[in-house]
């Protein structure tokens, strides 16, 4: 399809300067109407018949494809291919249009478009993240000479919002395939760069917190930390991330001072945070209660390691009722709480609390029924004044 066609080649002058300032991105290709470029064009258009329309497209390159004018005719190429369902031609020729327009974000959302209907997720994701690249380019292009400068920032905002919901396509696109990949590493490692990519997108949240918790199943703790650290440094209220470094740092004994900062901010930032668009009630309520049983679970941890028991135990307490869905979490939680009641002398409390901890299915069990079976008996004993 032709982008633009002017009717009247004396208008020419006055035309392009009023389609700039329309927003468009990328380039705009013009022909002179009348001109055998433009007739030998439209002859391709106006056919029906694919083999015929490949062979006069074949015809109109070969005399008229010098410079932008191949724009037009790779335009063509990727819809005749793209209607055939040949991927690799159509990709052929997308290349060579985005090769000669970078910014041509109509086509790169195309090539986007196919590559996941093939499904080809490794291209979806390229053909996404050059479509994030445009419109970052796009947002940051300043005016043209002359040009007021808000009512470029206008045509702008205007252009962007008119792609609103081609875009969500793209993220609703690119969410999916990232998550519903199955190894943990390359899950974690699409959500990555989704969430690089888009990070205002409304699936980010989601994302950021998948990519953490699958990188902790790919037993790559290190990338987990670099993630949530390089998402806090670029949003500093992030309280998803700021759980997950309170949770991984207090467990794993490690910078502790920065744990219990992270996991006391998250409690406040929850305290005041909204639902994200595209979570229900229902899933945000979990998510919520989730993290913030975390937060105050990793305040308790903190607490325990700093032989604070007395607020440990208010902490953990806090943390239990959040918790009981997750066994790894609470079976870790209740061994924390039981261990700190005991530290205290306070047995009779401490009983039920490791018995319950011993019941959970989690990898604190073991320690559970240890420690259980230190301070058994009518009288019991102390646990041992080693940290658990």
């Amino acid at each position: 399809m032709r982008r633009c066609v002017i009717f009247l080649f004396v208008l020419l002058l006055l035309i392009a300067p009023v389609q700039a300032q329309q927003g468009q991105i990328g380039k705009i290709v013009m022909l002179a109407a009348g001109s055998p470029e433009d007739k030998a064009l439209a002859a391709v258009t106006d056919t029906t018949d694919p083999a015929k329309k490949l062979e006069l497209l074949d015809k109109w390159l070969a005399e008229y494809g010098k410079g932008d004018l191949a724009i037009l005719a790779y335009e063509l190429y990727v819809a005749h291919y793209a209607a055939e369902k040949n991927y690799d031609k159509a990709y052929e020729y997308g290349e060579k249009l985005l090769g000669l327009d970078p910014n041509a974000v109509d086509t790169a959302v195309t090539l986007f478009r196919l590559a996941a209907e093939k499904p080809d997720t490794p291209r979806m994701y390229s053909y996404g993240e050059r479509v994030a690249a445009i419109i970052e380019r796009y947002k940051a292009r300043p005016p043209d000479e002359g040009t007021n400068a808000d009512d470029w920032t206008r045509v702008k905002t205007e252009r962007v919002a008119d792609l609103n919901s081609t875009i969500g396509y793209v993220h609703y696109a690119m969410f999916t395939a990232g998550y519903q990949a199955q190894d943990p590493a390359q899950r974690a490692a699409l959500l990555e760069r989704f969430a690089t990519a888009y990070p205002k997108s409304p699936y980010a949240t989601n994302a950021q917190v998948m990519v953490a918790d699958a990188y902790q199943q790919a037993r790559a703790p290190q990338k987990m930390v670099a993630f949530a650290q390089k998402a806090l440094a670029a949003d500093p209220d992030n309280f998803w991330m700021m759980v997950v470094l309170a949770d991984y740092w207090a467990t794993n004994q490690e910078h502790l001072d920065a744990a219990e900062e992270h996991a006391k901010k998250a409690v406040d930032l929850l305290g005041k945070a909204e639902k994200p668009e595209v979570m229900t009630d229902e899933d945000w309520q979990k998510q919520k209660s989730l993290q913030l049983g975390l937060a105050w679970s990793a305040l308790g941890q903190i607490d325990v390691h700093k032989n604070r028991d007395a607020q440990a135990v208010e902490a953990l307490k806090t943390a239990s009722p959040l918790l009981k869905s997750y066994d790894y979490y609470y079976g870790r939680n209740l061994f924390f709480l039981g261990w700190a009641l005991a530290r205290m002398k306070r047995l009779a409390e401490a009983r039920p609390v490791l018995a319950e901890a011993a019941s959970v299915n989690s990898p604190y069990k073991a320690k559970a029924q240890e420690t259980l079976g230190k301070i058994g008996g009518p009288a019991g004993k102390a646990p041992a004044k080693k940290r658990p």
